[in-house]
């Protein structure tokens, strides 16, 4: 969300995590709105989808973008990049399934991840 310099750190980290567990990803140049990464992430066909910008703008970011992709796709999953403690709960009300981080344990998330899109068992 939003231009390169305020998602390009973030979506580079998760291209590279989730390479690890031989996922191929989409990488696009950014969205002004999240209607309208809902609306790309939807129209991909992506059983995952990723938001990737900076601690400060995902409170007015996440909540709308999570809840439209879950409204019209409640099997998709929804992760965050990074690991905003604050608004963790909140962001987990609003239907974010996890966060890709530095802590995060790699190998844990990529083998749950691999089990919920029916690719491991």
């Amino acid at each position: 969300m939003g231009p390169l310099t305020q998602h390009k750190g973030r979506a580079d980290f998760v291209t590279a995590f989730l390479g690890v567990g031989g996922f191929e990803t989409i990488y696009p140049s950014g969205f002004d709105t999240p209607d309208a990464a809902a609306d790309a992430a939807l129209a991909s066909n992506a059983k995952a989808v990723v938001i990737c910008s900076t601690d400060a703008t995902y409170p007015d970011i996440v909540p709308a973008l999570t809840q439209k992709l879950k409204k019209a796709n409640p099997e998709l999953l929804v992760l965050l990049a990074g690991y905003p403690a604050e608004h963790v709960d909140a962001f987990k009300a609003a239907g974010v399934d996890d966060f890709i981080h530095l802590a995060a344990n790699c190998q844990s998330l990529l083998t749950t991840l691999q089990k919920k899109m029916g690719v491991a068992q």
